[in-house]
Parts: structure tokens; C-alpha cells; sequence
């Protein structure tokens, strides 16, 4: 958020973030933010809390309801960014059919202890406040027999708890994979949950983050008829990569959304937001166009 005063996908307690609805907004309106969607994981609470709102309102915040998807294409977990959905059909889905924080914590922990096992290895996860993938991440740094075993498939997997997820639990090719088909819907069926259901529009997330499966997410997706992609992101860190996403969107006639994808003040205090190109007000303005016009039909 500090470097635009349009955001379209943060988060706060609701799912994994750091601040309470309340929190966020008034941390928002310090940072001069003027756009916004909170995109909490399968959770919509955050528009369910009317001082949050009420806050929005009186800071004159403009802003789109949200929900980043928990999906997956094929083997590979992804994100889908629902924008301008319907926040109580979405609770109603989410709360029956949803993978909101604490059952993706559970899931990882379960088979995470799976996956260790076979490798020789016992893990402990004591501190249930604390998320999985950081536990994961603390072990193998800790015990120099699972680092080397680790460093030998993938030495740049240490490199964060972030790669961990996205290159070990999330990667087919890794040891530490947890396979998503029991988990996580599929992509079509989200798209058209958001798009049909919900009457939002749907956004691919952070592409960069699906590495070598990138282009068959996209691919995917624009087959299930996605309605977007995000462009602006904290791994979108330079202009070759916007250009290439904003130049795949504007070939297949999509939105184009961005958002620093805001967890906690630590992201700014390490300037991972820093390094992101700025997020256009337009952004925001052209997906609001594309929800009327979608509504008013």
C-alpha cells in the first residue's frame, strides 16, 4: 500500500493478515490510500464489520468487495481474486465449501507430518498460533540433515518461508508437495461461482508466484473465460514482467487489476512493497465499469 494510493488485494485478520478490519482501514487512510478491495483468504468477514465500513465511509475510501479463491489447475494450487461479488452468498458458500486460514493450517499440518515421516523426520508443530509454513520453514533451517536434503533438490527454497510454499508445498516436482486434489476446488468451478453466483468478476492472482506452470495457469484460465489478471504485484519487481502480463491481457481482452497483496507492517518496514511498480487509480476504475455494466444486464 505504500506506494500507490490504489490497492485491490490486501488482507487483514480476517485470514492471515496482521490488523483487524478496524486496524487496516485507519493504517490504509495513514498510507493516503484512496482505492481499495480487501481480498481475505475464502473469507468475506471484513465487509461483515460496520465500524470497518463505516470508517471506509468516513475517509471517503472508495472501495469493491473481495475474496481471494483458494483453487487449484490440475496438481498446481492457484489463487482467483473475486471482485464486486455478493458478500452474503459468498459467506453462505464459503462457510460451507470454503478453505479459509484455519483449515488450511490444519490441512498443512496434517500432511505436512506425512511427508516429513517418509523423509525420516518428525516435526513439531507445539505453537498453534504460529502458521505452518513458518514451522516448516524453521525446522528445516534448524536440523542440517533435512537442510541438506532440501538444499540438494532446491538450494533458493530456503531463501523464505514464501518459497517454501510456493516451491515446496505447492510444487508437484518438490518432496515436500501436498497434493491439493482433496482440498482445493477446481479453477472452472470458481470462476463460474464468481461470475454467475456471486455476479463479481474473476482475477487470476499474482501469476509470477506459479513459476514454471505460469503460463498454463493463464492459458487455463482464459479458456474457463477469467475475466482478468493481476499485473501489479509485489512480484511483478520490474517492467519487463508488467509489460509481459499487461501486454497477455490486453491480447486476450481482460481487466487488468493489481494490488501489493498487504499481510502485515513488516511488509513494508522490508520494502517488499517498495520494489513494486505503482498501481494505477485506473485499475480500480475500470473493474468498477465492468461489474456495473456486467449488472445492469
Amino acid at each position: 500500500m505504500i506506494n500507490s494510493n490504489c490497492d485491490m488485494h490486501t488482507h487483514t485478520n480476517c485470514s492471515d493478515g496482521e490488523l483487524s478490519p478496524v486496524q487496516f482501514v485507519n493504517f490504509a487512510h495513514e498510507l493516503g490510500v484512496k482505492y481499495l478491495s480487501v481480498t481475505d483468504h475464502d473469507n468475506v468477514d471484513f465487509y461483515l464489520n460496520k465500524e470497518a465500513i463505516n470508517l471506509l465511509n468516513k475517509y471517503q475510501i472508495q472501495y469493491i468487495t473481495g475474496c481471494e479463491f483458494v483453487c487449484r489447475v490440475g496438481l498446481h494450487p492457484i489463487e482467483i481474486l473475486g471482485y464486486g461479488i455478493d458478500v452474503d452468498k459468498a459467506k453462505k458458500y464459503l462457510d460451507k465449501h470454503g478453505v479459509p486460514e484455519e483449515k488450511m493450517r490444519t490441512m498443512r499440518v496434517k500432511e505436512s507430518k506425512i511427508i516429513f515421516k517418509k523423509l525420516g523426520f518428525n516435526i513439531d508443530f507445539k505453537d498453534l498460533d504460529q502458521d505452518p509454513v513458518d514451522v516448516i520453514y524453521d525446522e528445516i533451517k534448524s536440523n542440517s540433515k533435512l537442510k541438506d536434503i532440501i538444499e540438494a533438490e532446491n538450494p533458493c527454497l530456503l531463501e523464505s518461508p514464501s518459497n517454501v510454499l510456493r516451491q515446496g508445498l505447492n510444487n508437484p516436482k518438490s518432496i515436500l508437495y501436498i497434493n491439493p486434489r482433496k482440498y482445493f476446488p477446481s479453477y472452472k468451478k470458481i470462476i463460474k461461482l464468481i461470475q454467475k453466483k456471486l455476479h463479481g468478476v474473476a482475477i487470476v492472482a499474482h501469476p509470477f508466484h506459479y513459476g514454471y506452470v505460469m503460463k498454463k495457469v493463464l492459458t487455463s484460465c482464459v479458456n474457463a473465460n477469467i475475466d482478468g489478471i493481476e499485473c501489479y504485484h509485489y512480484t511483478v519487481n520490474s517492467k519487463a514482467k508488467n509489460e509481459y502480463l499487461i501486454n497477455y491481457a490486453k491480447r486476450n481482452n481482460l481487466l487488468i487489476s493489481g494490488g501489493s497483496d498487504f499481510h502485515n507492517r513488516g511488509d513494508i518496514k522490508d520494502m517488499r512493497e517498495q520494489k513494486m511498480i505503482k498501481i494505477p487509480a485506473n485499475v480500480f476504475k475500470t473493474i468498477k465499469s465492468k461489474l456495473e455494466k456486467r449488472n445492469a444486464n
